[in-house]
């Protein structure tokens, strides 16, 4: 019992209006994120990663423990400090050379330069 060319044709043309009607399943996984997760987090965080290596090499312990190194973004590397006195002794050290060094040590993503800012006090607790 073979179908005649006509019910051929007509099966066809039933499921090409199907394939056209129906509305396709929704897409609920979160796959879509992927490249923006590399771009936005994972690439920043690995070349801070490589930052903060070579941060708490060229400073001292007891200066780098009040800082954090906060972001980088267009060649400027954003670090926070725990008072305005940690402030003053990281400029010093920066304007002394420290700036240079990282500039030229640091292998990953172009970097230019430090912008310090002092951040509000308690932050080194909420870390613990």
């Amino acid at each position: 019992m073979s179908e005649s060319p006509q019910d051929q044709t007509a099966r066809r043309h039933v499921e090409a209006l199907r394939e056209r009607r129906v509305k396709p399943q929704p897409d609920l996984s979160l796959g879509f994120l992927a490249d923006q997760f590399k771009r936005e987090v994972a690439r920043p965080f690995k070349q801070l990663g490589d930052l903060v290596e070579l941060w708490n090499e060229l400073l001292p312990e007891e200066v780098a423990a009040g800082t954090r190194l906060e972001a980088l973004q267009r060649g400027v590397l954003t670090v926070a400090v725990d008072s305005s006195a940690r402030l003053y002794e990281v400029d010093r050290r920066l304007r002394e050379g420290l700036e240079r060094e990282l500039v030229t040590r640091h292998k990953g993503a172009a970097f230019r330069k430090v912008k310090l800012r002092v951040e509000a006090a308690g932050w080194l607790m909420d870390d613990e």
